[in-house]
């Protein structure tokens, strides 16, 4: 089924090769509008997200890990309506409001992209498309952190890097769990923290969770930032059996050989310590998106428990797209960044 008002081109932001943002990112005025295959949905995007692993992805930071096939439209986050379907969709209609982390596939910077139907959600109900943009990739991580970490009611949670955009959701869903949370960040994010429902801050430049609680003082820690620092803070104060859960990895940069060879020993290492009750749990966490996952994280939206706080917004264009992925890249955000047109 569609719309019956969908072109046959479009104009979308594509990327031609790997590098900077301002290198290999054009407007295509002729960019093919695809029909939905039959378990698609196709959208017409009003508003994308941005994430970090947007510009790595662009500057092929990944391509070790996820190449990357030319032209391709960026950004994984996108809200939308339902301008057709697939013969097999059966949970979305034309004319539905939706959103979703469209994996691999991407298209934020398009008009019109096909998204799978397992990976989609209706947007919660009085969202705009914005708030709806900022929502799937770093709150359905949040979620799998806190899951993977086994936040629970009473439990201690510190979360690194907690006015980010997954660790502004993370605060926020531990608090709603019922656990004792203190958010690390910049002192000027303080008050931003503590809003989300943080009990405690901690200014990151100017002590640690050591010297402010002492050893064996939290059940979880939740990283956020990355760098072998975290690892070893975090062991220090993760009492006996503890949990450390991260979406980060110990070095920046791009993906070689040598440093994935590297990583996959050290990830390795340290889960092999953490065989045996008493010994601390190294977690990390890689995102497997799904429509299930998120409409999960959309009910705590509808209850009022979490929200997504949309730092900065830009228009859903060129220059727009590529503004936001630097100001994502500078890594001063706090929460979201999201385009909209």
């Amino acid at each position: 089924m569609t719309s019956g008002a969908v072109p046959h081109q479009q104009r979308a932001i594509v990327q031609t090769h790997y590098g900077s943002v301002r290198d290999v990112l054009t407007l295509s005025a002729t960019f093919p509008v695809r029909a939905p295959g039959a378990g698609e949905v196709q959208v017409h995007v009003r508003a994308a997200g941005v994430n970090p692993i947007d510009w790595q992805m662009i500057e092929g930071n990944r391509r070790l890990i996820t190449p990357r096939g030319f032209p391709f439209t960026p950004l994984f986050d996108l809200a939308g309506v339902v301008t057709a379907v697939g013969t097999q969709v059966t949970d979305f209609r034309v004319g539905d409001r939706v959103h979703a982390d469209n994996a691999s596939d991407g298209g934020g910077g398009s008009e019109y992209v096909n998204v799978r139907e397992t990976l989609l959600a209706h947007s919660p109900a009085g969202l705009s498309f914005t708030q709806s943009a900022a929502i799937p990739l770093a709150a359905q991580t949040a979620l799998v952190c806190l899951e993977r970490g086994q936040v629970e009611s009473a439990t201690r949670v510190a979360v690194i890097g907690a006015s980010g955009g997954v660790g502004h959701f993370a605060v926020q869903m531990a608090r709603a769990a019922g656990a004792f949370v203190v958010g690390v960040a910049s002192a000027r994010n303080e008050d931003f923290v503590r809003s989300l429902g943080a009990d405690e801050f901690i200014d990151r430049h100017d002590t640690d969770l050591m010297s402010r609680f002492g050893a064996s003082s939290f059940d979880v820690v939740i990283d956020c930032v990355g760098g072998r620092a975290q690892w070893m803070r975090a062991r220090r104060v993760l009492r006996p059996g503890g949990r450390f859960v991260t979406i980060a990895r110990d070095e920046d940069g791009v993906v070689t050989p040598v440093s994935a060879a590297r990583l996959l020993s050290t990830i390795t290492f340290r889960r092999l310590r953490g065989v045996g009750k008493q010994a601390i749990k190294y977690i990390p966490v890689f995102l497997e998106a799904s429509g299930i996952l998120l409409q999960r994280v959309d009910r705590l939206v509808e209850q009022g428990q979490v929200h997504a706080h949309v730092a900065r917004s830009f228009p859903l264009t060129l220059a727009g797209i590529q503004a936001a992925l630097e100001e994502s890249r500078a890594g001063r955000t706090v929460g979201k960044l999201v385009l909209e047109r």
